[in-house]
């Protein structure tokens, strides 16, 4: 066990490991914003997935933060691009990223 990884408290570890598919879920999220905005626009989508980057962006080096505050609206975001036929062909990469953090959140006790 390396030194770095004594110090660190129970769940810190997972919490590390989730900042890699934060940035990427950001990243995702923001791809389908701009490649898809007209189409967002009309389904009331658009100023919500913006509102939510920027809070997601805020507190992406922060994993505990991001998940209380501003994970349930990712996901309630997710199920509703889901619902768009145009758009469920963009969704692999970010439901992949969703699945993960799921998983990594729950390890993590948050």
């Amino acid at each position: 066990m390396m030194a770095e990884e004594e110090l660190l408290k129970p769940g810190e570890n997972t919490l590390k490991e989730m900042q890699p598919y934060i940035f990427d879920l950001i990243d995702q999220l923001n791809n389908i914003l701009t490649q898809n905005e007209d189409l967002l626009t009309q389904n009331g989508l658009a100023r919500r997935i913006s509102v939510t980057l920027s809070i997601m962006t805020l507190h992406r080096y922060y994993p505990d933060i991001f998940m209380k505050e501003v994970w349930n609206d990712v996901l309630q975001i997710v199920e509703e691009l889901k619902k768009i036929p145009q758009i469920t062909n963009q969704l692999n990469d970010l439901l992949a990223d969703v699945d993960k953090l799921n998983e990594l959140k729950k390890e993590a006790g948050i």
